[in-house]
């Protein structure tokens, strides 16, 4: 597996070669000195680019990276609808298993990427287009305190979706059970992100899908966690719903009470009455 300097070594070779390639930068995990680094850690790389269309229009000179063993082109995708604007995302795996997250930059688009994230270090300036960034952090990443209408919309959308679960379990249809209780689970992930948050003044990084929440979780919420995750089993499903609705309910009070939002616990009875959460 080629190390961290020599990946980097090349993609500041193939951008110094080539005179349509302004910039350099890396966003990432491996910036982060909050996150303990690993061999699985992408290299999320920004190419800002004089001509877009001049870097997508003929794909050879990608293969100076290495050898791919899986390329992902997002952007030109039918399964997924574009949504970028002057940026092209190439996705690279390679056989000593790097990977690279490439995403290619009109130049015209610094001042959002600059605005979109914190975390950012520049590896490469040509023509000094980067020296508004003085340090990198991961604040844009930090959970953000709740305010009252989100707050509210957390838990209206947690009980809402419930009753989708348990119509899921009613007629026997347990796909579409499972995927509307992973819905709720991210609500319960918000709620706890925002609970555990507090304890640092919200400037904490979860992470992506909330994949660092259990580092500040106890051992205690970590097991009950692993109850929400059922088998394709009715009785399975329901009990991690109602699993979830406990770990919802003391969690909710908690974040009401630290960040003095309203909350009435009596709000949902009903709604728990008709799922048949009976605690």
């Amino acid at each position: 597996m080629r190390t961290q300097k020599e990946m980097l070594n090349l993609i500041l070779s193939i951008a110094e070669q080539d005179d349509n390639i302004l910039a350099v930068c890396m966003n990432g995990s491996r910036i982060n000195e909050n996150i303990q680094s690993d061999i699985h850690q992408d290299f999320d790389i920004v190419y800002i680019v004089e001509s877009l269309e001049d870097m997508i229009t003929d794909f050879e000179w990608i293969n100076k990276f290495g050898n791919r063993i899986i390329t992902q082109f997002p952007e030109a995708q039918d399964l997924y609808p574009s949504e970028l604007e002057e940026r092209y995302p190439i996705l690279m795996l390679f056989d000593d298993y790097n990977r690279i997250d490439l995403t290619l930059l009109s130049k015209y688009r610094i001042p959002e990427y600059l605005a979109e994230d914190d975390l950012i270090q520049v590896l490469l300036d040509k023509n000094n287009l980067l020296l508004d960034i003085d340090s990198s952090s991961d604040s844009s990443y930090w959970i953000n305190k709740p305010y009252q209408k989100i707050f509210d919309e957390c838990i209206n959308e947690f009980y809402w979706i419930s009753t989708y679960v348990m119509k899921g379990i009613w007629r026997n249809e347990l796909l579409y059970a499972i995927d509307h209780l992973n819905i709720c689970r991210r609500m319960l992930f918000l709620m706890l992100a925002w609970d555990e948050g507090y304890k640092f003044n919200f400037q904490v990084n979860f992470g992506k899908s909330f994949k660092y929440l259990p580092n500040y979780l106890g051992s205690n919420k970590n097991s009950e966690l692993t109850y929400t995750y059922p088998h394709l089993n009715i009785n399975e499903i329901s009990e991690s719903l109602y699993i979830m609705i406990e770990m919802f309910d003391y969690a909710t009070v908690r974040v009401g009470n630290k960040c003095k939002l309203n909350y009435d616990t009596g709000d949902y009875v009903e709604v728990k009455k008709y799922i048949g959460y009976k605690k």
